[in-house]
C-alpha cells in the first residue's frame, strides 16, 4: 500500500520513539488526542498544543517503551498540494508483544509538512 507523504512520515517518526523527530511534525498550535495522553499526562480532555506539550509527552512515551510497531491495515486520504487528511487504521505493537497488540485508528490533518489535529482512538 503507498502512504501519503505525512502518513510515512508519521508512523517513521513514532516507531523512532525519538520526542524531537515527533514534535517537529506538528504545527506550532498542532493538536494531538488521546484517552493515552489523559491517563499519561493528566489531561482529562486528552488534548495537547503545540509541539512543546507533544515533546513531553513523547518523551513519557518513550521513556516506559523499548519498541513501538504501527502496521497499518487501511488508509483513507484525502491531500491537496497544500494539506490533506487522513484515517489510518493499524495494529499497534509496544516492546515486541504481538500477542497483546490493540487496533487503533488516528485521524490526521495536516497543513504543508505538519500536523496541525490527530486524534487517537484505541480499541
Amino acid at each position: 500500500m503507498k502512504l501519503p507523504e505525512m502518513v510515512a512520515r508519521w508512523r517513521d517518526a513514532w516507531q523512532s520513539l525519538d520526542p524531537v523527530t515527533i514534535a517537529e511534525l506538528y504545527a506550532p498550535k498542532g493538536t494531538h488526542m488521546s484517552a493515552v495522553v489523559a491517563s499519561r499526562m493528566k489531561r482529562p480532555d486528552g488534548m495537547l498544543t503545540g509541539p512543546a506539550e507533544i515533546r513531553a509527552y513523547a518523551e513519557a512515551t518513550a521513556a516506559q517503551l523499548d519498541s513501538f510497531q504501527a502496521d497499518i491495515l487501511n488508509v483513507i486520504a484525502e491531500e491537496t498540494p497544500s494539506d490533506g487528511r487522513a484515517s489510518v487504521e493499524y495494529w499497534r505493537t509496544v516492546n515486541g508483544d504481538r500477542t497483546g497488540r490493540k487496533r487503533v485508528v488516528e485521524i490526521i490533518e495536516w497543513s504543508g509538512d505538519k500536523i496541525t489535529a490527530c486524534r487517537v482512538f484505541h480499541f
